[in-house]
């Protein structure tokens, strides 16, 4: 399917609201607000699951499964007809729990019974983000049973979002290399000289007040693409991979100009 100018927009509207966000971690709970406003859900989740030893090595967002007893009630009957269908076929596409398995198979499935009919979880749609012989990772969105299936335009959208998912991902495992990173470790320590410019501070100073991209550029009168880069720039020469870290580096003196 292909996307309308309105969805489009929204979805570009979307990103640019996400590239604000710190990218030290892909998919920060900020990401999935945003992505529940962009497809209406009641949960969005990102998760990464080792189906040989079941359990979730990673889960971010408002699972169902907040807590240890329910994560453990899920891989007692689990996992999902979504999770075995990945790790069988390979396919990443964005696919529907309707897409894979029947409505009355689905009632009939224990996942389904056990674990998410007392939730009222109905409707499913899982955008796949990698996958192997005994493990898959990606984002899922949840609906009710009162709500409706997500529709093509819900697919496509999450679709469109690929490859800029795949992005944040590449740029926090660079983030956290870089934190670790001899050099500069040395230069958070103070022992060489960042040389972050004065219109770098001025921007730093202005994130600390908690502004964003946005209202900096207004601001100073230049875009926010030119924000984001002066930032990037920050976080370079002082070793950091978050916007909070760069401003309480800057306040404390650690990096000298």
């Amino acid at each position: 399917m292909q996307l309308g100018r309105s969805d489009i927009k929204a979805v570009l509207e979307f990103l640019a609201e996400v590239d604000e966000l710190d990218d030290q971690e892909p998919y920060p709970i900020g990401l999935l607000d945003r992505l529940r406003r962009l497809i209406p859900s009641r949960v969005v989740a990102y998760g990464e699951a080792d189906l040989a030893e079941r359990r979730y090595v990673e889960l971010v967002g408002d699972d169902p499964a907040d807590d240890e007893d329910d994560e453990d009630l899920y891989w007692s009957v689990g996992p999902c007809p979504i999770a075995d269908y990945r790790v069988r076929t390979g396919d990443l596409t964005t696919i529907r729990m309707s897409d894979v398995i029947g409505r009355t198979r689905w009632h009939e499935h224990p996942v389904y019974r056990e674990y998410f009919r007392p939730g009222a979880i109905e409707y499913i749609v899982d955008l796949g983000l990698g996958t192997g012989k005994d493990w898959y990772r990606s984002v899922v969105l949840l609906r009710e049973r009162d709500e409706s299936d997500f529709s093509e335009r819900d697919r496509a959208v999450m679709e469109s979002l690929r490859p800029h998912l795949h992005a944040r991902e590449a740029r926090a495992s660079l983030r956290r290399a870089l934190a670790t990173a001899p050099d500069f470790i040395t230069r958070r320590r103070g022992e060489t000289d960042p040389q972050v410019t004065a219109r770098e501070r001025e921007i730093v100073a202005l994130v600390a007040e908690g502004k964003t991209n946005a209202e900096i550029a207004s601001e100073l009168w230049v875009t926010p693409g030119t924000v984001k880069k002066h930032l990037e720039n920050v976080y370079l020469k002082l070793g950091v991979g978050s916007r909070a870290a760069a401003a309480s580096l800057l306040r404390a003196g650690s990096a000298p100009g």
